[in-house]
């Protein structure tokens, strides 16, 4: 009885037709023989033999996404004293929620369909409790590109060519929340804090239809099962099947899975663990600067208006720009190691440059 191929040597390679090349059969418990279905090197449905053109159409849109996630979480800052005066409370209270950026779900239309419903809320809540409960509503469903976009470029490209997809995907995350501060100060200026959150719902609902309209299908696993599923009602037998490794399980195995794998690597294995304490670290500070600027620079300050707060968040924007750009050299080095190992990986050549950059930083 064949054993069954990993995940990786079944999902990657390099002929169009998918009944070309020949399968593996296995053996099933009950003695009968399955073939399973796999791609074949070069199978255009394969996400990672798509044209280029297409797998970049993909990242710009996800890009496009994560800024916007990020304006849903620094959008609202320009416009807390509005917001406070119109509500009778302090400043630091109508922050609370901005953090609470943290969730998951596998359906990124639906997910974020949801999140926009209660942006629409947000901009027409009448009180205090109901404002919060929303602004985390909100943070939770559209958490889910955070969470997931990594994991379509992963699908899109081959391990050791996903480096400027994903530094562009790096900079959105990041450059997105002092962008989205500068962006909406201009609507705190002019308007009130319901107008800032109506803006956040005209630029997310478009970007909504656009993801809609292009974001396709990626997932290897559930490609192949489409396919499975297809060939056994063309051929009209059940024994088409795939690996074990890409079946679904049931919502209680996926969601013990989901919910207590992340828990076991986040104390188990050290580099998860100093991985996640620097990255909280760097993501505390992004959004203490929302409201450290607005004490510095701001009228109990150096006396800048709304706008001229957000203007100042301008210099973060283009300090975190010139990530994408000296990683062209940090990618450069990655290719050369790779070369220098025969072609096998080399993790550590990833961060090069961030070592330098942890310490300097």
């Amino acid at each position: 009885m064949s054993s069954n191929p990993s995940p990786e040597s079944l999902a990657s390679g390099n002929t169009a037709d998918p009944g070309s090349a020949p399968r593996q059969v296995v053996q099933r418990a009950d003695g009968t023989d399955v073939e399973l279905v796999t791609f074949p090197p070069g199978d255009t449905e394969n996400p990672r033999n798509w044209p280029t053109w297409r797998k970049w159409s993909i990242v710009i849109v996800i890009m496009f996404i994560d800024l916007t996630v990020s304006f849903a979480a620094s959008g609202f800052s320009p416009a807390a004293t509005k917001f406070a005066k119109d509500f009778g409370v302090s400043s630091e209270v109508s922050t609370l929620g901005l953090s609470l950026y943290y969730g998951r779900s596998p359906i990124y239309i639906a997910s974020y369909g949801i999140f926009l419903f209660f942006v629409l809320g947000t901009a027409l809540v009448q009180n205090l409790g109901g404002f919060l409960v929303l602004r985390f509503l909100s943070g939770w469903f559209c958490a889910v590109t955070i969470a997931n976009f990594g994991g379509t470029i992963a699908d899109l490209f081959e391990p050791h060519v996903t480096g400027p997809a994903m530094s562009l995907f790096l900079w959105a995350a990041t450059a997105g929340s002092p962008l989205g501060y500068f962006l909406f100060s201009c609507a705190a200026q002019y308007k009130g804090w319901r107008d800032v959150f109506w803006a956040l719902l005209g630029i997310c609902g478009g970007s909504w239809l656009v993801m809609t309209a292009t974001l396709k299908e990626t997932r290897h696993s559930v490609l192949l099962i489409r396919r499975a599923a297809r060939e056994r009602k063309q051929k009209g037998t059940d024994a088409i099947d795939v690996p074990d490794s890409m079946k679904q399980r049931g919502p209680r195995t996926l969601f013990k899975t989901a919910l207590l794998r992340p828990f076991r690597f986040l104390f188990t294995e050290a580099i998860i663990v100093f991985g996640a304490l620097y990255n909280g670290y760097l993501y505390g500070l992004s959004f203490l600067f929302n409201g450290a600027f607005s004490l510095v620079f701001g009228m109990g300050g150096h006396g800048f208006d709304v706008l001229g707060v957000g203007l100042t968040f301008l210099g973060i924007v283009v300090g975190i720009s010139i990530g994408p750009i000296t990683n062209i050299w940090q990618e450069r080095y990655y290719q050369r190691r790779i070369a220098q190992m025969g072609g096998k990986n080399v993790p550590e050549a990833r961060v090069q440059l961030g070592r330098i950059a942890g310490i300097s930083g």
